[in-house]
């Protein structure tokens, strides 16, 4: 009996391989196939910016262009000297990050149950945001794949707790903070649980250890927070990033019917715990238990910091790591083994509304990133003088595909021809309206052409002569709020 209840195992774990390594190349190939399909928008571009920097220029002026910790930019850095720095080599780490996820989070779910592992798998195979992320040269991939590794080390050092278990999880929790800040709530949540659990005496070494790594950056994220980069995120009320966030999660960045799929899969998800809740068993109920004190712990700080306006740097795009716990919380519930049918089913319709989500997006280019090399190609090469009128960062991102364009610092400039560009308005939860257009053209120029499409729009102006105009006046005249002046040489 003992001998055929092993075979059974070995033949069950088996199966479960070969699907995760299914899972793994479809997620892949959805990946990697789809890479080009959107434009670089303007965070990549900064990315691509200091990546054009030697090794130490680059982390010389991190400080001054990102908000981020090193490890992301030291990695796509070797990466690109690699493959390269166009968009298909640059935007191939985050792809391959993405893909090596989904072994991953089955990894992290497998700690509870095989099924747990499976569902955890194929969620993070087609859910929108994971697709988003793994092919956005941005460090938010890193992030949930080694907050992933983190949390099944730490599920495995909360069953086991060796001192090498406990260590492996510091290690992989010490390198997700040198990614990405908000790692350090997850972190702090599971620090907590392992010491509750276990004896602070068993962890405080490691603990300890990456406490330091945190304590290290601190000097790194003043310098970078007094520069003033993230104020932007205190634009919005928090009740609205908080709705961003469960957004987030359901259905990615954005996309169409987005509230009300996001409400779909919310009910979906609602339906599936309330399935574990009546029919779980003890592991796949402890799983969820500690998915959700994660979950909790990692959503409440940042949260109490951004309400006592101590530091509020509240935003769904850094809350991204706390989906890993979010996910396997989801996975037992889909994983329910008494409920096999009904959670299926219910796992099913998620999966459709995952997919069905990324079918539009890519091919609505209104729900897609910024189009700036839509833009780029519908101004053209070939221009010299040409003064060009965008929104904030436009600049940096048109000069990836226009290398000759630069920012203007002058207060006036003389041209024939003023181009002004615009992006499509995004709505949260309706369609995007159309980019904005100039009311009237500038005092000595006249229409001379207007490019519209789904995400952007082209206007031309042009003057008989050469005819001088001051910056200022080119800015007000932009539909955009924030502006800045280039010159196409």
């Amino acid at each position: 009996m003992l001998v055929e209840a092993a075979s059974g195992r070995a033949r069950r774990a088996l199966g479960a391989r070969e699907l995760v390594i299914a899972l793994t190349v479809l997620g892949a190939a959805l990946r990697f196939s789809t890479l080009n399909v959107q434009s670089l928008w303007e965070d990549e571009a900064a990315t691509l910016i200091l990546l054009h920097y030697g090794f130490g220029g680059m982390l010389s002026h991190l400080s001054a262009s990102e908000s981020n910790p090193p490890l992301y930019y030291v990695l796509v850095w070797a990466w690109t000297h690699v493959f390269g720095a166009g968009p298909l080599g640059f935007r191939s780490f985050s792809a391959l990050i993405g893909s090596a996820t989904i072994p991953a989070m089955y990894f992290a779910g497998r700690q509870i149950s095989t099924r747990v592992g499976l569902w955890a798998a194929l969620l993070s195979t087609v859910n929108p945001a994971m697709y988003y992320y793994s092919q956005e040269a941005r460090n938010y991939g890193l992030l949930i794949l080694l907050s992933a590794l983190a949390y099944a080390l730490w599920l495995r050092a909360l069953r086991e707790p060796s001192g090498k278990r406990v260590a492996q999880w510091a290690l992989l929790s010490a390198l997700a903070l040198l990614t990405h800040y908000f790692a350090a709530f997850l972190f702090l949540a599971q620090a907590w649980i392992l010491m509750r659990r276990v004896g602070w005496r068993r962890v405080w070494a490691p603990v300890a250890a990456v406490l330091v790594v945190g304590a290290a950056l601190v000097p790194l994220a003043a310098a970078q927070r007094s520069s003033g980069k993230v104020d932007w995120i205190e634009e919005a009320s928090l009740p609205s990033r908080i709705g961003e966030t469960a957004k987030l999660f359901f259905v990615g960045v954005y996309g169409p019917l987005e509230i009300l799929l996001a409400a779909v899969g919310a009910l979906l998800a609602v339906a599936a715990l309330a399935l574990l809740l009546r029919r779980g068993e003890r592991p796949e109920r402890d799983g969820a238990r500690d998915a959700t004190l994660v979950l909790a712990g990692a959503f409440a700080l940042p949260l109490a910091l951004a309400a006592t306006h101590a530091v509020d740097v509240y935003d769904g795009r850094n809350a991204i790591g706390n989906w890993v716990p979010f996910a396997l919380l989801l996975a037992c519930g889909l994983g329910t083994a008494r409920a096999a049918r009904a959670s299926a089913a219910l796992g099913a319709g998620l999966v459709a509304l995952s997919l069905g989500v990324i079918v539009a997006i890519d091919v609505l280019p209104g729900y897609q990133r910024d189009d700036w090399r839509g833009i780029a190609g519908a101004l053209g090469n070939g221009h010299a003088g040409r003064v060009i009128v965008s929104e904030r960062f436009g600049e940096a991102t048109l000069s990836v595909y226009l290398p000759e364009v630069h920012q203007i610092g002058a207060r006036s400039v003389t041209t024939r021809e003023v181009a002004y560009v615009s992006l499509r308005v995004k709505h949260t939860g309706g369609a995007p309206s159309a980019a904005p257009i100039p009311s009237r053209a500038p005092a000595g120029f006249q229409l001379a052409g207007v490019t519209r499409s789904e995400a952007f729009a082209v206007v031309r102006y042009r003057a008989p002569r050469p005819t001088a105009i001051a910056t200022a006046t080119l800015r007000r005249a932009s539909p955009e709020a924030a502006t800045e002046v280039s010159l196409q040489s």
